[in-house]
């Protein structure tokens, strides 16, 4: 996978990926995102570049964001989203988790504490 061949050929992404050295975002610091666009694009000390394949995958991610979009604009339709999702979460909380690896995974017993 050569992250640099997408750059080269496609133009959506080589413009997205300039506007991050360019000042669009930070006009006071254009350095600001050279990590970033260094990352996708260089590697580095044995690091290859764009180790998770974003502008691989980049058109799934633009994809998923517009079909993102197209919903909310239905508000009616995003709020049962929201409320679908909300409930579907179940009994889940992070102190049920955190107790639930405490005694099961960890296999440690609670102290009480005085407060």
């Amino acid at each position: 996978y050569d992250p640099m061949e997408i750059f080269n050929n496609d133009q959506e992404i080589r413009d997205v990926l300039m506007e991050l050295i360019n000042g669009k975002y930070s006009p006071e610091d254009t350095e600001m995102f050279r990590d970033i666009y260094n990352s996708l694009l260089n590697n580095d000390g044995g690091r290859r570049a764009d180790t998770y394949f974003i502008l691989k995958d980049f058109r799934s991610y633009a994809e998923a964001q517009r079909k993102i979009d197209e919903r909310y604009r239905d508000t009616n339709g995003w709020a049962k989203t929201v409320m679908t999702n909300t409930a579907k979460a179940g009994k889940f909380s992070s102190d049920r988790t955190i107790e639930e690896y405490a005694t099961e995974i960890w296999k440690l017993t609670k102290t009480p504490v005085e407060m």
